[in-house]
């Protein structure tokens, strides 16, 4: 029997199959219930067809799987929904690898084995974002060393000796306001800039910032487009406004998180620290406390939510997660960060959930999805194609 346990996965991989489709023998049923109960205080015996408590017996194989692989126990365990436990357990086996976690569709029952992905797309190696300058000039930041980039009104725009890029105001008072923009493109790492007043933006991939290279009178005010998380340094009387797709959101000194991609049915406003007043035109203003959201549908309606924000801070930890998320949900945050087209062969019905790092190659991400069985990609240079199964 193997010894190590990167041999154990295989092989209980291989009994787990053998489990769904049928072929196992007793003897081999033994030895996987053994497996899965060395170490538990409540052993389990392994049912032909499963019985009352499915939710808490796949959290305890789950974290079980990943024990025996020689993981760190997950930070998160989501239930699979409309598949039997050990069909979850075998997409675990076979996507293990270190960086991923768990995923796992829910309206799934097609046992289906995976496809192989033949061609990659890597995900974001460098960073590809650029500063336009207020007289058109763009510079691209990974290609510039670290110093001063340029001094526009009396703000230097330094590139730190760790990459991030800083604007520093050197005084010598009011001057008309000056923007620059940063763009971070599709296919781009994380970017993080200092803003003149000590306040930290990071944009996700697809995103952009517009903004003064010094903030003059009562109210700081710059405009995102796509996902921007902001740390705002406290500015006695001189509020800090956002406007993302149409919406302000003022605050004095926070931490909170918008998403207002375009292509998203909503705006999303989520606030982890402090206080933000979000402004809808025409509308009163809602104020929001740590942890709640704003959602605004582009009907203009706002709804308060209490959202998970382990998922809403994903992007900036490195990661995707994806919870209760349908394939477009999934689609649109991996052709944004890989840079991809996608086209649709069909409706694939169904939502999942789960997570995985964000700096595994795009195959890996589609690799978990096809475990479904209700999906199979083809990549075609930067276009993938999605087929319903």
């Amino acid at each position: 029997m193997p010894g190590n346990p990167r041999e154990d996965i295989t092989y209980y991989q291989q009994l787990i199959r053998k489990l769904m489709d049928g072929s196992i023998e007793e003897s081999e049923r033994q030895q996987l219930e053994d497996w899965y109960n060395s170490g538990l205080e409540d052993p389990v015996h392994i049912p032909a067809a499963f019985v009352a408590g499915e939710e808490e017996q796949e959290k305890r194989l789950l974290e079980q799987i990943r024990h025996k692989a020689g993981l760190p126990v997950a930070r998160r365990v989501i239930a699979w929904r409309g598949r039997s436990w050990w069909a979850a357990a075998a997409a675990a086996l076979i996507i293990i690898a270190g960086t991923a976690s768990l995923l796992y569709y829910k309206g799934s029952n097609n046992e289906a084995a995976p496809r192989v992905i033949a061609r990659d797309v890597k995900a974001p190696q460098t960073n590809r974002a650029t500063i336009t300058l207020a007289d058109g000039t763009e510079l691209v930041l990974d290609s510039l060393a670290s110093g001063t980039l340029a001094l526009q009104a009396h703000a230097q725009l330094v590139k730190l000796a760790g990459g991030e890029i800083a604007y520093k105001d050197e005084g010598g008072g009011t001057v008309a306001p000056v923007y620059n923009t940063l763009t971070n493109p599709r296919g781009s790492k994380v970017v993080s800039i200092a803003l003149s007043d000590g306040s930290r933006v990071w944009l996700n991939a697809g995103s952009s910032i517009t903004y003064p290279v010094v903030f003059n009178g009562n109210k700081r005010q710059v405009e995102l487009k796509g996902e921007g998380y902001f740390e705002v340094a406290k500015k006695a009387g001189q509020r800090f406004v956002v406007t993302a797709r149409g919406v302000q959101t003022e605050v004095l000194g926070t931490h909170f998180n918008i998403n207002a991609y375009d292509e998203e049915a909503e705006t999303r406003i989520t606030l982890l620290e402090g206080a933000v007043q979000v402004q809808l035109p025409g509308a009163a203003r809602q104020v929001l406390k740590p942890g709640e959201q704003a959602s605004i549908a582009a009907a203009g309606k706002l709804a308060t939510l209490r959202p998970d924000l382990d998922q809403v801070m994903a992007w900036k930890q490195g990661d995707f997660y994806f919870s209760g998320a349908d394939i477009e949900t999934v689609m649109r945050q991996a052709a944004r960060w890989y840079d991809l087209d996608v086209e649709y062969r069909g409706s694939v019905t169904g939502t999942l959930s789960g997570d995985i790092s964000r700096s595994v190659n795009a195959s890996e991400l589609f690799h978990m999805l096809e475990l479904t069985g209700r999906v199979a990609f083809e990549i075609q240079g930067r276009k993938v194609i999605v087929i319903p199964k």
